[in-house]
């Protein structure tokens, strides 16, 4: 039998926001005139961005590897213009801006633990995404806590910055890796992408009405 759940977790990429990694490699080529694969290479496969969610580097950190990886210097790439051209990859769920609220006004604390970097997080702030007109009451960012999920540290940390019991805590997240680690510390958690799917999961374990949403 499940535990009263009084607090709820959401995962950023996939649940509120949708995001394609082509679509960075692609503005690239157009803002900077570098090949898709390079850039793939350089951003992805290299393991920089991993570092970079990580916290393990600074924006004019991530971007000074970038540029060396690509052999181009700074006139030709600066580095806020590089930061936005591998964050604009970013569109919203918009209907899950009206899921933060409905499940708030349910009575549930609302977070967001998100596996990110700094260039992702304050593109998506900058923008004027509906989701952005709410303030969670708990925020945890990977690159802010220098772990990732599935890694129990970030679990752990997020346990404690809200204060309820873990049996208590419900997640949503797109990857089932990071599913399992939450049940692994007892958390309620689904596995499933935002949306309609979202919507539906939150009415089964009864976070949000059977209605749904006012639409």
């Amino acid at each position: 039998m499940n535990h009263q759940i009084e607090f709820v977790y959401f995962d950023l990429g996939n649940v509120l926001v949708r995001f394609d990694p082509n679509i960075a490699c692609n503005n690239l080529l157009e803002r900077f005139g570098v090949r898709k694969q390079q850039s793939w290479e350089a951003i992805y496969n290299s393991g920089f961005q991993d570092r970079f969610e990580h916290g393990q580097y600074s924006g004019e950190e991530f971007a000074e590897q970038i540029r060396q990886s690509l052999g181009v210097n700074a006139e030709r790439m600066p580095t806020a213009g590089l930061l936005d051209a591998v964050s604009d990859m970013f569109t919203p769920i918009d209907v899950m801006a009206e899921v933060l609220h409905r499940v708030r006004e349910n009575g549930f604390g609302v977070g967001l633990l998100s596996n990110t970097c700094h260039a992702h997080w304050d593109w998506i702030r900058r923008q004027s995404y509906f989701m952005n007109q709410f303030r969670f009451d708990a925020t945890v960012l990977s690159f802010e806590e220098g772990v990732m999920k599935p890694d129990s540290v970030i679990y752990e940390i997020a346990e404690e910055r809200v204060g309820v019991p873990a049996e208590s805590i419900f997640f949503l997240d797109d990857k089932p890796e990071n599913i399992n680690a939450a049940r692994s510390r007892c958390w309620q958690a689904n596995c499933c992408l935002g949306g309609e799917a979202a919507i539906k999961v939150l009415q089964d374990f009864r976070i949000l009405g059977e209605q749904g949403l006012d639409r």
